[in-house]
């Protein structure tokens, strides 16, 4: 196993993620934070790169359990951001009843909607506020694919290419 100096990848990180923020001209960043390490990860991250005041934090439950929720705010509260409530269930289901007959039989698609519908939710309140959408996936999932294209992967992506 190689040997990382977590204080300087950390450093690393949050310079790129302050020098990409003001390059970008954006008022700061977005993310849904559900309070797993992933998210709680990004989100420390995120504070050290541009303080408390320019971070926004979503929880975006989906039929989701509400421990999932509070883990989350309890995060926010930590860090002393910002923690949005948008619960999408309803939008859910919603789209699946509008679809063709026999389609919603398929439970991978249904399941990839739920992450599509969370990013399009940040992607619209980063662009309504002048925030940038950050993301929380992290290398192993892209590795094993574990992601849905167009959902958590949206800002893995942009970052690996």
């Amino acid at each position: 196993m190689r040997e990382l100096d977590y204080e300087k990848l950390a450093s690393k990180i949050t310079d790129w993620i302050r020098d990409y923020v003001i390059s970008a001209g954006a008022n700061g960043v977005i993310l849904g934070l559900s309070g797993g390490i992933d998210s709680a990860t990004t989100a420390v991250l995120s504070v050290k790169a541009l303080g408390k005041e320019n971070v926004i934090s979503m929880g975006l439950p989906i039929e989701t359990l509400p421990q999932d929720l509070e883990d989350g705010k309890f995060v926010a509260d930590h860090l002393g951001i910002k923690f949005v409530i948008c619960d999408l269930t309803s939008a859910y289901k919603d789209f699946l009843k509008v679809l063709p007959s026999g389609t919603d039989s398929n439970q991978l698609a249904m399941a990839n909607v739920k992450p599509r519908l969370r990013m399009a939710t940040l992607y619209f309140m980063a662009q309504s506020m002048g925030y940038l959408v950050i993301g929380t996936g992290n290398r192993t999932e892209l590795a094993i694919g574990y992601f849905t294209k167009y959902g958590d992967l949206g800002i893995i992506d942009e970052f690996l290419h």
